[in-house]
């Protein structure tokens, strides 16, 4: 559901209770299509004043999304103004859906990253002025680590013994420590 209920702005029309069921049924299947619209704003006008037939008639609606806003604009101008109104309005949200589904498509091929899960452990073996050594972790495994890889702390004063917070990683010669930091 939308975060911000959708708001219509008439420009040199009268508002239409039609029209307005008209956006609001078209706003739900937007929503049906991409749950993560967080608003929507509808200009409808008339860019001559109160001409009945072959008045230009815009619908411009604006959907607020989380990144970048997605702007669509549709222009009639054939028969009658009622008509034309729900035309353009029926083609903006026609071009909006199209839009989201390409974003939808697009997002839904982006890989999240997952970063590895929060391990703890000991040291079980170092070698200082090397700057590299070995540790358990809580669940016995034995997994290699460098002094670059500690963020925290100070190497120095490292000792076997000593608990460690760390993010395993798998490297070409096995599981090796990353994000290395005493643990209090």
């Amino acid at each position: 559901m939308m975060q911000i209920a959708p708001v219509i702005a008439y420009r040199n029309l009268d508002p239409s209770p039609a029209v307005a069921s008209i956006v609001e049924r078209r706003t739900k299947k937007l929503e049906a299509l991409f749950d993560r619209i967080v608003g929507c704003e509808v200009t409808l006008e008339a860019l001559q004043k109160r001409k009945v037939h072959a008045r230009i008639l815009r619908a411009h609606l604006v959907l607020h999304l989380p990144g970048p806003d997605l702007s669509v604009e549709r222009s009639v101008a054939q028969g009658s103004a009622q008509e034309d109104l729900i035309l353009a309005v029926n083609r903006a949200f026609s071009a909006a859906e199209k839009l989201l589904k390409r974003q939808k498509a697009i997002m839904a091929k982006l890989e999240v990253k997952h970063h590895a899960a929060l391990l703890h452990g000991e040291i079980t073996f170092l070698e200082p002025e090397l700057g590299h050594g070995w540790l358990r972790a809580d669940d016995g495994r034995e997994v290699y680590f460098q002094k670059d890889a500690l963020t925290g702390g100070d190497w120095d004063a490292l000792s076997v013994g000593t608990r460690l917070r760390f993010r395993e990683m798998e490297g070409e010669k096995g599981a090796y420590a990353t994000g290395v930091t005493p643990s209090d």
